[in-house]
Parts: structure tokens; C-alpha cells; sequence
């Protein structure tokens, strides 16, 4: 049976479609909008024009007239509005602040202790509210201000409750994050998996609609785009790729299992390797410890040089696994360990080359910058708040 359209359903549909057209666009026109969705100039011009009164899109001068008419420059209004993203890790986080195209306009890493400062769910609350308040305070004015606060975890979360189930390295369960501080800080929020976070941020800066983003620090997570899409899976909790199994008999997790491949490819791992190559007792919690790894490494200190290749080689067999599974477009690696991409990433293409089958072994891996995480976290409180990107899971 044949059911008509509400009328204003489907201009707000138009008009989603019209500003998406300009996110994308460094500079449009109406009649290039109307010429590439299909809609009539009167509609498009309508539309436009709401959007420049809620201070959206911009007239930005005259374009060039190819017979008639010079047309009406149009671009989207990049400082309507600004968003918090927060990556937090178990040994720090990092802020970002940034304007509705998600570039940076301010940024802070924080080191956050794990002897005198447990970690608890009270201690990180507190922790999040101070880093919000310091990007506020430097926040430029704006017709919408913070549009909302975004938040990277490293565990399983459930992006729709705003609840956490399980962060693993933290030992923290159920917890109701995302209400809690949107009420302490009246603003909304925003959380997911850190490694989901790294996706999508990942697919929104290059387009590539089938990608995976593996992010290595204290853990191991995959976030994962599929058809445009980032896939959370039935709960939520689809990319936890750090806790597959790797080595049956191997060494125990903090999730309970054995094995798992987080324990192989990771900083506590590389704390590990260094042990075994005799280089002393090693804290992967302590304040700058990849870094000091890498410097060592690139000083020509054999047991970190073997220690990083060790590490490498079971990222690759992990990502392998996954390449098996998915056969991605690209793969990126961010979080801690990407910052050793010199060091590591031979290697990781060396394992890929000889154990994934096919077209598999030639899968593009590259690295991303270090605040990828917290640009995507802040790129999903842009997205909840003005409905202009894909926001759903697939």
C-alpha cells in the first residue's frame, strides 16, 4: 500500500543532504547543489537559506559564470561550533578541541598515575571533568559553542547507552559514563571504543569505505569501517581483537584468557621482550616509556632493536588474521606504538608479505597521527549533535 512522504520529514532529509554537500565541499554553489542532488533551485535556495540563518554555511563572494549569472560562493561554516574529544589510556589522555571539520585548535596530554591515583571510576570522572573544563576555557566564540563532548575508551562500551561493560586494564565494569558526566558537565556525551574512535576518524579524513584501524598502546583494539559503515557489531563490542587467541598455552591477560594477541603485540609486551633480552626491569606504566624505547632502539641498543622486531612480528600475524577475515581496502596502526612506524613497520609488512593469501599481501599499512583517537572521538559528539554524517553502525 502506497504511503505519502510527511512533508517535513522530508525537508529536514533535504536539508541533512544539502549541508552534508557542503561539509564536504570547500565551496559550493545552489546551483551546483540543485545540478547534484536533484532538488529545484527554489527548494535548494530555501534550504540554503536556513542553514546560513542558523549560521551553518556562508556567502563567501561571487564564483564564475560560465553564460548567465555569476553564482553565489557557498561554504560551510567550519567555527559554527566546536567539539571535546578525549582519548583516555591507562597511562594518559590526551584533549583535543576542535571546530565542526574537526581541525585542531587546541591539544594536551596529560600523564595520569597508577600508584598514588587508583584509577576508579570516581578518579577518571574527576579527571575528564578538569580536561573539559580546560578546552572550554580556551574556546573560541561561536553561534553554538561546545556542540558536545566525546569520549575514547579502551575496552567494550556500548555507544548507544553510553555504559561501559568492561574495560579490561583498568578493571572497571558497568559503569554509566557517558549520563554521569553529561550531567556533571551539562553538556552532551558521547563514548565508544577507542579503536572505533581511531576509525572513524580514519574513514572521515580519507573516504575509504572498507579500512581497519588497529590501535596498539598498554592494549590492543580493531576498529572496523565496513561499506562506509563502522561496524559495533549486536552489543557494541565488535573489534575487541586484542583478547583472539594468538598462542594456546601462552600468557595470561587481564580479560581472564590466555594467549591473547594484546600480550604479544603491545607496550606491556615490549616491556616483556626486554626483560628476556636482559635490558633490566622495565615499567611499561612509567611516563615516556615508548618513547625512551624508541630512542634506545634508534641509538643501536640491541636488546630494544630485537625487543621492537619481536613486538612487530606478532602485530603482523595478528593483522594478518584479520586481513583473512576482511579484506580491507588499507589498514592504519595507531595509539603508542605506531610512534615507533620506522622501527616497526618493515617488519609488520615483512610478516604480512608471507603469511596473508592473495591480494591480502598487498593490503596499503600506514600510521596515523598520534591524536587520531581523540579527533574521532570528538568527530562522533559533531556528528550526534548536527545529524550531517553517518553515525550508525552497520
Amino acid at each position: 500500500m502506497y504511503k505519502s512522504v510527511d512533508a517535513t520529514v522530508m525537508r529536514q532529509f533535504n536539508k541533512r543532504t544539502v549541508l552534508h554537500i557542503l561539509y564536504q565541499r570547500q565551496e559550493t554553489s545552489r546551483v551546483s547543489i540543485s545540478s547534484e542532488t536533484g532538488l529545484n533551485r527554489a527548494t535548494v535556495s530555501s534550504l540554503v537559506d536556513e542553514l546560513i540563518a542558523e549560521q551553518f554555511v556562508q556567502e563567501i563572494g561571487l564564483g564564475t559564470s560560465h553564460g548567465g549569472r555569476k553564482p553565489i560562493l557557498l561554504r560551510f561554516n567550519a567555527n559554527a561550533g566546536y567539539a571535546i574529544g578525549i582519548d583516555l589510556q591507562i597511562t594518559h589522555i590526551d584533549t583535543v578541541l576542535t571546530n565542526t571539520r574537526r581541525e585542531v585548535v587546541y591539544q594536551n596530554r596529560r600523564q595520569i598515575g597508577t600508584a598514588d591515583q587508583p584509577l576508579t571510576p570516581q578518579t577518571l570522572r574527576d579527571v575528564l571533568a578538569e580536561e573539559v573544563h580546560a578546552a572550554e576555557a580556551v574556546c573560541p566564540q561561536s553561534p553554538r559553542g561546545i556542540l558536545g563532548v566525546g569520549v575514547a575508551l579502551p575496552g567494550l562500551v556500548n555507544y548507544e547507552t553510553g555504559r561501559v561493560t568492561y574495560l579490561p586494564n583498568l578493571g572497571i565494569t558497568d559503569w554509566s559514563i557517558a549520563p554521569e558526566l553529561s550531567e556533571m558537565l551539562q553538556v552532551p556525551v558521547a563514548i565508544d571504543n577507542d579503536a572505533n574512535c581511531g576509525a572513524w576518524e580514519a574513514f572521515l579524513s580519507t573516504g575509504i569505505s572498507n579500512l581497519l584501524f588497529i590501535n596498539a598502546g598498554i592494549g590492543v583494539g580493531a576498529g572496523i569501517i565496513l561499506n562506509g559503515k563502522l561496524h559495533r557489531g549486536r552489543d557494541g563490542i565488535a573489534g575487541e581483537a586484542g583478547h583472539t587467541t594468538i598462542s594456546t598455552m601462552g600468557v595470561v591477560c587481564s580479560c581472564g584468557n590466555y594467549g591473547c594477541w594484546e600480550q604479544y603485540s603491545s607496550e606491556q609486551a615490549l616491556a616483556r621482550y626486554l626483560q628476556e633480552q636482559g635490558a633490566g626491569p622495565v615499567d611499561a606504566f612509567a611516563p615516556r616509556f615508548v618513547d625512551r624505547c624508541i630512542e634506545a632502539a634508534q641509538a643501536g641498543n640491541h636488546a630494544y632493536i630485537q625487543s621492537w622486531r619481536t613486538l612487530a612480528e606478532a602485530l603482523g600475524v595478528g593483522i594478518s588474521n584479520l586481513l583473512q577475515i576482511l579484506n580491507p581496502d588499507y589498514v592504519y596502526l595507531g595509539g603508542t606504538i605506531a610512534e615507533a612506524a620506522t622501527i616497526i613497520l618493515p617488519e609488520i609488512q615483512r610478516v604480512i608479505r608471507h603469511r596473508a593469501m592473495s591480494a591480502n599481501k598487498t593490503v596499503p599499512v600506514a600510521v596515523l597521527p598520534p591524536q587520531t583517537v581523540a579527533r574521532g572521538a570528538a568527530g562522533l559528539a559533531i556528528a550526534r549533535a548536527i545529524d550531517m554524517l553517518p553515525t550508525h553502525a552497520g
